[in-house]
């Protein structure tokens, strides 16, 4: 099945916000073996979540991932990603959409504070 990671950011206005999501995509890209690893992003930044869905399926992709990469689940992770996923999934019936779990619930995370305390940068 030809399956596209989108992982969603934020977004922010500032110069340079946006190099670590491509930096992260870039990571996922090359370990993933997904047919295409994309950034989102909810607010300030183009694409955004509803853009980078349409385009993945204009390109034939089946099945896409959205990875909301948030640390904190608030009103946009608990309402605002999945209504906008809810929607994605009514604008394009042939393309199945999953939405995973916020990358600030996984478990790993502690490791990565751990590894931040022993080896700080």
């Amino acid at each position: 099945m030809k399956t596209a990671v989108i992982i969603l950011f934020h977004g922010s206005r500032a110069d340079g916000s946006t190099e670590t999501a491509r930096t992260i995509a870039e990571f996922v890209r090359k370990r993933g073996g997904y047919d295409t690893v994309t950034t989102a992003f909810l607010q300030n930044v183009r694409p955004g979540l509803s853009d980078a869905i349409r385009d993945s399926a204009a390109h034939n992709i089946e099945k896409i991932v959205v990875v909301p990469f948030f640390l904190q689940l608030g009103m946009h992770v608990t309402k605002d990603i999945p209504a906008l996923v809810s929607e994605a999934r009514r604008r394009h019936p042939g393309v199945q959409i999953e939405l995973t779990r916020a990358v600030g619930a996984h478990p790993q995370m502690a490791d990565i504070v751990l590894d931040l305390i022993e080896h700080g940068q």
